[in-house]
């Protein structure tokens, strides 16, 4: 995973870099909205880690000018506000996360993983037979467009973006419902009406139960 960390506090950012590295998470540093702007042309991050009170401009600005640029890498962002109408200004600027200082490392490195999974990979992947179009949210097999719902689509994408290794139940859990995962029975259900559709109508079968551990998607 590599991170954008955007923080003109040196102390706190050397330690979240020092903390992240132990975790296998790199981590790129910007001490302002240029420097940040200048390394997201640069390259392309599965995280932007952004505090709100910066040197050269205001963080919630600056998300809502990535948007607009197209810059779809999700936002978490660090701040001494705690107001609800700062979090909810947050959120509207585009914000995908956020966590009020002080915060525990491992709360935000936990909050990291969550949000690069969400992070829409560019162009196409298949398995087997079936088609995944990351930049439409739309999935065929056989050139059949499946039907999916939202909730679908993002167990499907997850499943094909950890091919063909088995994704544990909770984690699939935290990645639908990062705050207030429901009873186990809403995620059977929403993982038996994908079986319908992606599996039921077809020869052979890509999602694949590893009894005791997850579930995984496969051709074979």
């Amino acid at each position: 995973m590599l991170v954008l960390l955007v923080e003109d506090n040196r102390l706190l950012a050397n330690n979240l870099i020092q903390y992240l590295a132990l975790k296998n998470i790199e981590c790129e540093y910007a001490e302002n909205l240029s420097q940040a702007q200048a390394r997201l042309q640069e390259q392309k991050f599965d995280v932007i880690v952004l505090d709100l009170n910066l040197p050269d401009g205001d963080g919630i600005v600056a998300c809502a000018r990535w948007k607009a640029q197209c810059i779809c890498t999700p936002v978490i962002m660090l701040t001494a506000r705690s107001h609800l109408d700062d979090r909810l200004n947050g959120f509207e600027a585009g914000a995908d996360d956020y966590l009020v200082k002080p915060f525990a490392m491992e709360e935000l490195v936990a909050r990291l993983k969550v949000l690069a999974q969400r992070r829409v990979p560019a162009g196409h992947l298949n398995i087997g037979d079936l088609s995944i179009d990351f930049s439409s949210h739309q999935a065929f097999r056989q050139g059949q467009l499946l039907p999916l719902s939202p909730t679908g689509w993002q167990i499907l994408s997850l499943l094909a973006r950890r091919s063909p290794d088995t994704v544990a139940k909770v984690e699939i859990e935290r990645f639908l419902w990062p705050d207030a995962p429901p009873d186990s029975d809403c995620l059977r259900a929403h993982i038996h009406l994908l079986r319908k559709i992606v599996d039921k109508p077809f020869d052979s079968e890509l999602l694949h139960t590893v009894r005791g551990v997850g579930l995984c998607l496969r051709a074979g």
